[in-house]
């Protein structure tokens, strides 16, 4: 478990400084290019309150993406035709009601932040779930929903006739995966305030793999990697930013920084 998410003694606060506990859980379809090129062309949202999980406000939108074209891999995975975006309204004006949240939760937050702009708190689901069910096989939305599992009957009108890859459907689900993962980690915190700190935190560093996913130790529990090929991937040019921040977590959890072991004191 990350040290972000030690059990902590409940303190009451003398002020009612507590943040508000709806998050505006959202998701995007593109029409699959690169940043620099790619459009939105479908916006869905729903919004979640932590502190009952009522999963309330369902917002979806189409967007005319503006002469992008859309990717052929992308379109067979999100089925968007052009019919369907005859007469959706420009981007900038069908993000206007899905602006305004304090909060924002996706489960690839980097990508939707990058492409939604919105400002506020984000949280992702993806990094988050890393850390609250650290063993299960796979982290992607339709893995989690299968091995955590979710229950997925208080969205199930929002679902009726939609498919995964949709936004809203996509939207709903990720909403389900956030309530578990509040229900997992909220008892380790002091109290909501303190778990949205940590999880904003764990959202903005680089994701703290369950496993690798290359390489000799691929698909191997972190803790059975030998310290050697920990410091080697330090090292290592071209190691993606995950992959680092993983090998430096774990070695600073075994007391090592580098080839150097630390005093006990330090290493905790």
């Amino acid at each position: 478990m990350s040290d972000l998410f030690p059990p902590v003694p409940t303190t009451l606060s003398l002020f009612d400084d507590r943040p508000p506990p709806v998050v505006r859980v959202i998701d995007t379809e593109t029409a699959g290019q690169k940043l620099s090129e790619d459009a939105v062309i479908e916006i869905g949202s729903v919004d979640i309150d932590l502190a009952s999980g009522a999963i309330v406000n369902p917002m979806r939108s189409f967007c005319d993406p503006g002469g992008a074209v859309i990717n052929p891999h992308a379109r067979r995975v999100h089925r968007i035709t052009d019919a369907m975006l005859d007469g959706a309204p420009p981007f900038a004006e069908a993000l206007k009601s899905f602006a305004g949240a304090p909060i924002y939760a996706a489960q690839r937050a980097e990508f939707d932040r990058s492409r939604l702009r919105l400002t506020g708190r984000w949280l992702c689901t993806h990094k988050l779930a890393l850390r609250a069910f650290p063993t299960l096989p796979a982290h992607g939305l339709q893995s989690l929903i299968k091995y955590v599992p979710l229950g997925l009957s208080p969205v199930a009108p929002l679902l009726a006739g939609e498919h995964p890859h949709r936004a809203l459907y996509d939207a709903a689900c990720t909403a389900v995966l956030l309530a578990a993962i509040t229900a997992k980690l909220l008892p380790r915190c002091a109290d909501l305030a303190d778990f949205l700190e940590r999880a904003e935190r764990v959202s903005l560093e680089p994701a703290l793999l369950a496993r690798f996913r290359f390489g000799r130790h691929k698909g191997v529990d972190l803790a059975r990697v030998p310290d050697a090929y920990l410091e080697w991937l330090l090292r290592e040019p071209g190691v993606d930013a995950d992959t680092l921040f993983t090998a430096r977590h774990h070695l600073r959890q075994r007391g090592i920084r580098g080839t150097r072991v630390l005093p006990a004191a330090a290493a905790g």
